[in-house]
């Protein structure tokens, strides 16, 4: 299928990442020498950026962003992607989003999120789906919507409950292990594909589980139509009620040089190698290896 016959919506956060890396260990009260970058982050853009960066021409981004110079700067830089910004929600009176994060050699060792709008303003980001007003392909197949854990409970919630979304392929990331049950609406649904790492998966069924497999496998017993589950460097699980259980090795990461993203990143190749008809297998392993050369890659 050409990529610019394919519609792709992305909805949720969009915001100004600040992340301090250290190639150090990083113990608590620590002050380490190391580099901070500013740059345009969030779940939702960051898939929209990668997807955008793979050949798609058609991908829109629906967040919710302040009338302020961190907002315009989103906006200005989806224009340069190409990313459609026609329906993007402008809040008045609050600032633009922005998150937080320390890293070393290690991975993550803390992050702050400050994401009111898309918490906040759930309903008016999702509205131009609803309405009409973000343009789709008649034919269901030509589309597919992504949606950001970050957005509340009960905006996810009402998602889960429209009708309207049984007939398009909804792909939704999880957007961290403490917002992992806001998405237990979508566990009855079958057109729903839900991708998380393990620890999400057990706060999401209130469970603990041996391994990605296993995990993935119950998320489908719950009602849910596939689950691709992570767990580090070790098995990922793609399990759908379409296809028995595809379990592989992801590559093993030499050095950690940047974390925040990954994630986003594995899911956007993810979609790209599926649109673009690889196996199952191959899609998951070349996105598996692309997340892998993602952390690998030190920021400049």
């Amino acid at each position: 299928m050409k990529y610019n016959n394919f519609k792709i919506i992305c909805a949720g956060s969009a915001l100004i990442d600040s992340i301090g890396y250290s190639k150090n260990q990083i113990n608590t009260g620590d002050d380490v020498s190391g580099t901070i970058k500013t740059s345009v982050g969030g779940v939702a853009f960051n898939i929209c950026k990668q997807l955008a960066l793979s050949g798609f021409s058609n991908v829109e981004l629906l967040t919710a962003l302040g009338d302020d110079t961190k907002g315009r700067t989103i906006i200005d830089f989806c224009s340069e992607l190409g990313i459609i910004t026609d329906n993007i929600y402008i809040c008045n009176d609050s600032e633009t989003d922005s998150y937080l994060a320390i890293e070393d050699i290690h991975g993550l060792k803390a992050a702050i999120a400050h994401i009111f709008n898309v918490e906040e303003f759930g309903d008016k980001i999702l509205e131009p789906l609803e309405n009409g007003a973000v343009k789709i392909n008649p034919e269901p197949s030509s589309n597919l919507i992504v949606l950001d854990g970050n957005l509340s409970s009960s905006t996810l919630s009402k998602i889960a409950e429209n009708k309207k979304i049984m007939n398009y392929d909804i792909r939704i990331a999880s957007a961290s292990s403490s917002k992992a049950s806001r998405l237990k609406p979508f566990l009855s649904l079958p057109n729903v594909t839900i991708y998380c790492n393990m620890t999400e998966a057990e706060n999401l069924c209130d469970l603990s589980f041996q391994n990605t497999e296993q995990a993935s496998t119950y998320l489908l017993k719950k009602g849910l139509g596939r689950a691709i589950v992570t767990n580090g460097d070790k098995h990922i699980c793609d399990a759908s009620i379409h296809h028995e259980p595809i379990s592989i090795a992801p590559p093993k990461v030499k050095n950690i040089n940047h974390i925040t993203g990954a994630g986003d990143y594995f899911l956007a190749c993810h979609i790209a190698n599926e649109i673009n008809q690889l196996g199952k297998e191959t899609a998951l392993l070349k996105a598996a290896e692309s997340a892998s050369k993602y952390v690998e890659t030190e920021i400049l």
